[in-house]
C-alpha cells in the first residue's frame, strides 16, 4: 500500500488532524522564510513534541547548511528532505536520513546519488518545488529499479492521486497545496481525509 507525507505543517491544529488520520510522514518546513510554511526551530521542537510517535517527521529544507543540518539532527527529526544545492561532502555526512528531492528536470542527476548509505529517499517534484503544480509523470517509468524510496510530489490532490499511484508505482505520495485551507492558515481536514483515503485505496480498483 502507497504510504503518505502531508507536508508544509506550521501550527497545533495540523498536528491535530494529522494524530487523527495518520498519515506516514509529517513534512515540516524549516530555514525557507521565503516559505509561507516556514518553522522556526522553536516551533518545529513544539510541534514535534505534539505529533504522534509512530508518524515519521520530515525537516524540508532548500540548499541546508551544515549548521541548519545539526540543529535538524539535534531536534531528533526522522528524516531531512533537502532541495536544491548540497555538496556530497555534505550530503554524505549528514546525520539525519535523507530524503534528496529532485525536480523532474534533473532526472539524469538521481545516479550522483544512487550509491550514499545515508539517503534513504529521493523525491521527485515539479519544476517549481511547493507550486502546487504537477508534471508529465510518464517522465518516471523509464526510472532505473532502486531500493530508495520513492516520493511523488508535485500538483497531488484528492482528485488525481489515484491516478498517478497508479501509474508511477511511487513509495509514497507527498502533498502540501493540494489539502490546504483556502486562506493558508493551516490544513483542511477534510481535503486531507481524502487525499489519503484515496491513495489509500489506489490499487483496490
Amino acid at each position: 500500500m502507497t504510504k503518505v507525507k502531508i507536508c508544509g505543517l506550521k501550527n497545533p491544529t495540523d498536528i491535530k488532524c494529522i494524530n487523527t488520520l495518520s498519515p506516514d510522514f509529517a513534512g515540516f518546513v524549516m530555514f525557507f522564510e521565503k516559505s509561507h510554511r516556514n518553522i522556526s526551530v522553536q516551533t518545529a521542537q513544539e510541534l514535534l513534541a505534539l505529533l504522534d510517535k509512530n508518524i515519521k517527521s520530515v525537516a524540508v529544507t532548500v540548499s541546508p547548511t551544515e549548521e541548519q543540518l545539526e540543529q535538524i539532527h539535534t531536534l531528533g527529526f526522522d528524516y531531512v528532505q533537502i532541495h536544491g544545492k548540497i555538496s556530497k561532502k555534505l550530503l554524505s555526512e549528514c546525520k539525519t536520513p535523507v530524503i534528496r528531492a529532485i525536480n523532474v528536470s534533473g532526472i539524469e542527476s538521481i545516479g550522483d546519488i544512487e550509491n550514499l548509505d545515508n539517503v534513504k529517499g529521493i523525491l521527485f517534484d515539479s519544476a517549481v518545488p511547493g507550486s502546487g503544480k504537477s508534471f508529465d509523470w510518464s517522465m518516471l517509468e523509464k526510472l532505473p529499479k532502486t531500493d530508495k524510496m520513492l516520493f511523488l510530489a508535485g500538483g497531488l490532490t484528492a482528485d488525481n492521486v489515484a491516478a498517478a499511484i497508479c501509474q508511477v508505482h511511487p513509495y509514497a505520495v507527498d502533498v502540501s497545496s493540494g489539502v490546504e485551507l483556502a486562506d493558508k492558515s493551516g490544513k483542511d481536514y477534510q481535503l486531507v481525509q481524502a487525499f489519503i483515503k484515496n491513495a489509500k485505496s489506489a490499487f483496490i480498483h
